[in-house]
């Protein structure tokens, strides 16, 4: 039988390198005032990390008085206080580190060779630091590309950007972003974004990047000329053909695109004006709708939320990859433009077929729904809406409720599917009672609500009652 007594020979290793005066290695770290000494001992180097197992063999080092000295400035003391510490005890925290310390103990790892703390950093940052990442895209992506093992954190970056991008591009540094890291970006179809906001932040980094453009007006197009324009053409040249061109509107075209006309390749503009002028359809450079997005006319979510809910409605993953020509999204009713009483809202929902409710919180901004398959179908008798029936369930094995939290955190996306197909959907003629789902699960009362789980998988609020302070219906097909 085995016994391993790691936290004890951790301990004493600690010690080794606090307390020793055997060591025969000095580092000197940092640059400046920001510099520090550490001591430590060869074989431990060597066993620890490939880096210094080649460089403490060979003349990379200075020797002197039998001591071997080694500079390292491009490593900051916290950084190589985590390394050592980690070389000697196999202990390393990170739960007070500030996330520019993390990121360029990635760096130095990667350095030193040390793999297993690569691959276990990327991790950290992605799981720990997330807030930071997403206000640091820019200095992390420029980093992350000069590191071949850092594929992860790359893939991370980039798939969180084509998620939400806006937050990225309005980042100040976006502009500085390196070329060729723009151009993976642009030409991923995940990247969940209208193709005019692409244009448009295209344009932005494209003037940032072009060295002629600097100290013009670039909000007054009259003050350019043509090297102007031919040196934004430049600049752009590799990116055009990977906009959707054939996905913006006339309008947008006219008012957005149209001023930059002389940057696009006179045979794809020509396809362009056709295609608005006479629908002619492109023979070439129309490239497939991007994935991840659906149009969607709401003050409430975003096209990213009605992607997640289409493909919730064909029970596929959240993020699946999702054609926008698939799916429709019709506006019927909403709260704040069309009142909240409960004739008004059978009316505009009267056999319309199936429906996506959605609606807003005012407790807490929450964003709550459901899906309803059938949609809500009434008679009218004596000015009132009716059932067909008092009293019925609708039955069925596809319809959900569903929270997206705030809205801004994918991580607090919720579905709860009806769990009894024979009581989905709960049908009353009573005048108090518009929408509900599994009679409690989640029941609209003109502009208030309540939530109480029962024939649906799960909760998907804290709290049983709520107001309402925003909620739109959507015909779905």
């Amino acid at each position: 039988m085995t016994f391993e007594f790691y936290p004890r020979l951790t301990q004493n290793f600690s010690q080794l390198l606090d307390d020793a005066d055997d060591y025969n290695v000095i580092i000197k770290v940092g640059e400046n005032l920001n510099t520090k000494e550490f001591r430590a001992h060869s074989n431990i180097l060597r066993a620890r990390s490939p880096y210094f197992k080649r460089a403490l063999s060979h003349d990379w080092v200075i020797k002197k008085n039998n001591m071997m000295n080694f500079t390292k400035p491009n490593i900051s003391p916290i950084v190589f206080e985590m390394i050592i510490r980690y070389m000697y005890t196999g202990v390393l925290n990170l739960k007070d580190q500030a996330g520019l310390d993390i990121l360029n103990l990635l760096v130095a790892s990667d350095e030193l060779l040390i793999e297993e703390l690569v691959t276990f950093v990327q991790k950290y940052l992605i799981e720990n630091q997330t807030e930071w990442l997403k206000d640091n895209f820019v200095k992390v992506l420029h980093t992350v590309y000069q590191l071949e093992g850092c594929k992860k954190l790359q893939d991370y970056c980039l798939e969180s950007i084509c998620e939400d991008p806006e937050p990225f591009f309005n980042l100040s540094e976006f502009p500085t972003l390196e070329k060729s890291i723009f151009l993976e970006l642009v030409k991923r179809e995940t990247l969940s974004i209208d193709e005019i906001e692409l244009w448009n932040n295209l344009i932005k980094w494209g003037i940032a990047q072009t060295s002629e453009l600097r100290g013009k007006n670039t909000t007054n197009l009259n003050s350019w000329n043509k090297k102007d324009f031919s040196a934004l053409r430049n600049t752009l040249h590799p990116f055009i053909l990977q906009i959707r061109f054939f996905e913006i509107t006339s309008k947008d075209f006219y008012n957005k695109i149209w001023p930059f006309k002389t940057v696009l390749p006179e045979t794809l503009f020509e396809d362009i004006v056709s295609f608005y002028l006479a629908k002619t359809q492109p023979k070439k450079n129309k490239l497939p709708p991007r994935y991840g997005k659906l149009p969607v006319d709401s003050i409430i979510i975003k096209p990213k939320h009605a992607a997640i809910l289409a493909n919730w409605t064909q029970r596929k993953d959240a993020n699946a990859r999702i054609p926008k020509e698939n799916y429709h999204f019709d506006l019927i009713h909403r709260g704040s433009r069309d009142g909240f009483d409960i004739n008004t809202m059978r009316s505009k929902c009267n056999g319309q077929g199936a429906c996506i409710l959605v609606i807003k919180v005012r407790e807490n901004g929450t964003i709550i729904g459901g899906y309803n398959p059938f949609g809500w179908t009434y008679y009218i008798n004596d000015g009132y809406y009716y059932y067909n029936q008092n009293y019925y369930w609708n039955n069925t094995t596809e319809s959900f409720i569903f929270s997206f939290g705030d809205g801004k955190d994918s991580k607090k996306v919720k579905i709860s599917r009806v769990t009894n197909g024979n009581c989905a959907i709960y049908e009353n003629h009573g005048i108090n009672i518009a929408l509900n789902f599994g009679n409690s699960d989640l029941v609209i009362n003109g502009a208030n609500g309540t939530c109480s789980q029962s024939y649906y998988e799960c909760n998907i609020m804290d709290t049983n009652n709520f107001s309402i302070e925003e909620m739109e219906i959507f015909r779905f097909y």
